[in-house]
């Protein structure tokens, strides 16, 4: 029963894909402060600071964390796809997904959760409808 695994419960092939991506913040570039966006975006670099996401004209936001990206501070985003190192909280509107080899040290409420096996989560989730 214990030995036996029959199938994991997340499966990278479950992953989003994003169709395109509006804004990027490359591996060599690193921002201090409040950062404000729409659409998708990406962040490769490090990030100390609070990052927002905008709808405009009623469209959903996605942030990308890549798995070089470094962010310290809160995220409040429509979709957030992490597979850096997340030290802050993560409010969701729609969905988090935690992607090996991400971290995130600090508590996600959203309304849909996926972890990958191989992350690191430490914090406590907040399931909202």
């Amino acid at each position: 029963m214990y030995g036996r695994r029959r199938g994991a419960m997340f499966h990278k092939k479950n992953r989003l894909v994003i169709d395109s991506i509006n804004s990027v913040l490359g591996e060599s570039t690193k921002l201090d402060g409040r950062l404000v966006f729409s659409g998708t975006m990406r962040i490769d670099g490090k990030v100390d600071g609070e990052i927002f996401g905008e709808k405009k004209n009623g469209v959903k936001n996605t942030l990308i964390i890549g798995d070089q990206a470094i962010v310290s501070g809160d995220i409040y985003a429509d979709t957030v796809i992490n597979s850096g190192q997340v030290h802050g909280n993560i409010f969701a509107a729609s969905r988090v997904a935690i992607q090996d080899p991400g971290q995130l040290i600090g508590n996600v409420e959203t309304a849909e959760l996926t972890i990958e096996e191989g992350v690191v989560f430490n914090g406590k989730c907040n399931m909202v409808r």
